[in-house]
């Protein structure tokens, strides 16, 4: 009878830490906006939206659509201050096509900005129609 209510107490027991752990765990995610924004960009330069920084963290961004086959663009941070943009790459550029995401190094905050965006730079565009990229970036990860 010792042993049925030992197992009876363990298994309440073992129930109400997993409920407690859940409950108390913190919630992973990227830092800041965790949305995406879709850009475009017709051979020319363009930049996303900017967004909240928070962190001196890498800013990331993943290609996951495009429209023109053989297109692709490099993408670098800026920052964005009273519809001004200020390079803070340090001349780290990265290449995107479809499925390639990276997590770009930017010195937003460390240069007192808290607003970032990035620089899309198309290549392989069609003259015609232009090129269309979409995707998702996140300020702080």
């Amino acid at each position: 009878m010792v042993h049925k209510h030992f197992i009876k107490n363990a298994v309440i027991f073992t129930a109400m830490l997993l409920i407690v752990g859940v409950n108390s765990t913190p919630i992973m995610s990227k830092a800041g906006n965790d949305f995406g924004v879709a850009f475009s960009v017709d051979g020319e330069t363009r930049f996303t939206g900017s967004q909240d920084k928070y962190t001196s963290s890498s800013v990331q961004m993943s290609c996951t659509d495009k429209d023109i086959d053989g297109s692709y663009y490099y993408g670098k941070v800026y920052a964005e201050e009273n519809n001004e943009y200020y390079d803070v790459s340090h001349g780290y550029e990265y290449y995107f096509d479809v499925n390639e995401t990276h997590n770009m190094l930017n010195w937003v905050n460390e240069e007192g900005y808290t607003q970032a965006v990035i620089q899309c730079e198309g290549y392989s565009v069609d003259d015609y129609h232009g090129a269309w990229f979409g995707g998702y970036w996140y300020p702080d990860i």
